[in-house]
């Protein structure tokens, strides 16, 4: 069964040659069987290895490049950066009715689980985040120091900023319609993105919840830290210090569009 709602995956990508393959790989097939309207933006942050040529050797393998693009920094400019340019090319693109995922593209995320994500979109959702924190969900491979930083981050939020149907604040994997994106951009314009790091898929999230009218839901994802290829890029204490400064600020109020 396909699903006909157009579909843009952002994944930002940092020297992600050899987990792209087989991610690609796997997105091919979810979009043969399942989601037929899904294209993908690959953003390319600088990369000093083969990412760019293995998402080319992925447009070539699966017959139409049409439904592939990439998109290049000249330099690493980091993960937010990277999802400001993913942002805004979805939206140039993205219909009314149309969605906007997100993904790690370190082949940690399994894209056939986009399925129940829009299901959630079809039974009112507007924001569906994949989430380590509901029934169901696994998680495989992860560092105890990554675990603890994912909880402690759920806990600090839910405490302190949360937003009704959220658990998890700080995984990459969503989707979004594309309205609800464009209502954010429309507010905030070039401040939805201002945190450095891991902490702007936060951001985008408490931003987007200041946001009257919008429902936010999770679904249970499996993440699969043992398929990573390598370390994980992230800096666990520079994370914790930016996830408490964020939220600071939240409270504080200056996170308010001006």
């Amino acid at each position: 069964m396909t699903d006909s709602i157009p579909i843009i995956l952002i994944l930002p990508a940092f020297n992600e040659g050899v987990a792209l393959g087989p991610l690609l790989s796997t997105t091919a097939i979810t979009r043969a069987t399942h989601l037929q309207n899904l294209t993908v933006i690959v953003v390319n942050d600088g990369s000093t290895d083969d990412t760019a040529l293995v998402v080319n050797a992925a447009r070539l393998q699966n017959g139409n490049d049409s439904w592939l693009t990439l998109v290049s920094h000249p330099v690493n400019m980091g993960l937010a950066q990277a999802m400001r340019t993913g942002i805004a090319q979805a939206l140039q693109v993205a219909p009314t009715d149309g969605l906007i995922a997100s993904m790690d593209a370190d082949n940690s995320h399994q894209p056939s689980e986009m399925v129940k994500m829009v299901d959630r979109i079809r039974a009112g959702a507007d924001v569906v985040i994949g989430s380590r924190f509901q029934a169901g969900a696994e998680m495989r491979g992860i560092p105890r120091h990554r675990q603890l930083f994912s909880v402690g981050v759920s806990i600090l939020f839910r405490m302190f900023c949360p937003i009704v149907g959220v658990r998890d604040f700080s995984c990459g994997y969503r989707i979004y319609r594309a309205s609800a994106l464009r209502r954010a951009t429309a507010v905030f314009g070039e401040k939805l993105i201002t945190e450095q790091g891991f902490a702007c898929m936060t951001e985008v999230l408490l931003k987007m919840s200041q946001l009257p009218g919008l429902r936010f839901v999770e679904t249970p994802i499996c993440l699969r830290y043992d398929r990573k290829p390598g370390p994980t890029k992230m800096k666990v204490w520079q994370n914790v210090k930016d996830m408490i400064a964020l939220m600071w600020r939240l409270r504080a109020g200056s996170m308010a569009a001006r």
